[in-house]
């Protein structure tokens, strides 16, 4: 096998490199030449990815984006992405946040969501029950965790289902939740849990898989809570009745006196 070197010889050059336990000047350090095309590769590559990253942020004025692994998303206003998430064919709604080096893949999200650091949302399926083999090779032509192919045509569908994520919905650190979960309003994920089904609207859950911990209100508040749909409300009218958001007996009254107002005659509002 032939390797290709480019010299690096500058005339009078008296920098000097360490490697290992060798010291080598300038004008005699050689580099192969397939690493300098995969340097520059990768120089593009971050280019590009910075450059896709200040095109959002301009598209997104009031959101805090830091993390450059953000692909065909669908942002609302004050969404904030963190270092090292990786988010691909996501939609968020306002005032959500996806913390550092969390995966979310084919995921809606709605507004007011809390997700924390190393969450992976939306995983690819493999075959469990009728295939002999869960090594994708033997069911999939595409997949990059297989060199060596078996198949020229799929036989399972092995893509990522939607997951379906509420409003006011608040995901612990290192959980799992995988492709085609719906995750209800108010649904609290303890973290390192593992979501295997569907979970109802303001459950607080745990545990691998994640089972049901207890209801984080009654069930006459969430009716309250949902028929409120208080995260559609303008930020000036959550501020109005901020104080009505810590005690969830206040927010029941307000909600509540609100609701009766709106049955009143036009005349009399």
């Amino acid at each position: 096998m032939v390797a290709l070197y480019l010299n690096l010889a500058i005339p009078g050059n008296e920098y000097r490199f360490l490697h290992g336990r060798r010291e080598f000047r300038a004008d005699q350090l050689r580099l192969p030449f397939h690493y300098l095309v995969w340097k520059l590769r990768k120089a593009i590559g971050a280019y590009r990815s910075y450059a896709a990253l200040q095109a959002l942020r301009a598209e997104n004025p009031g959101c805090t984006l830091l993390s450059q692994n953000i692909h065909d998303v669908h942002l609302g206003e004050s969404v904030a992405i963190l270092e090292h998430a990786i988010l691909n064919c996501v939609r968020m709604g306002s005032c959500s946040y996806v913390s550092y080096n969390s995966r979310l893949f084919n995921v809606e999200v709605g507004k007011f969501c809390s997700i924390g650091p190393y969450v992976q949302i939306g995983l690819a399926r493999h075959p469990s029950r009728t295939f002999v083999s869960t090594y994708p090779a033997f069911y999939s032509n595409d997949n990059d965790g297989c060199p060596s192919r078996f198949r020229e045509k799929k036989t399972f569908d092995d893509s990522v289902p939607k997951t379906s994520i509420g409003h006011d919905v608040w995901i612990g650190s290192n959980a799992t939740i995988p492709g085609g979960i719906q995750i209800g309003t108010g649904v609290i994920v303890a973290a390192g849990s593992v979501v295997v089904k569907d979970i109802p609207p303001y459950m607080v859950v745990g545990g691998n898989p994640a089972q049901v911990i207890r209801h984080r209100f009654s069930e006459e508040q969430i009716k309250i809570l949902l028929a409120s749909e208080w995260w559609n409300w303008s930020i000036e009218a959550i501020k109005r009745h901020l104080d009505a958001f810590s005690d969830i007996e206040r927010f029941k009254e307000m909600a509540e006196s609100i609701a009766g107002l709106r049955k009143e005659p036009a005349h009399r509002l």
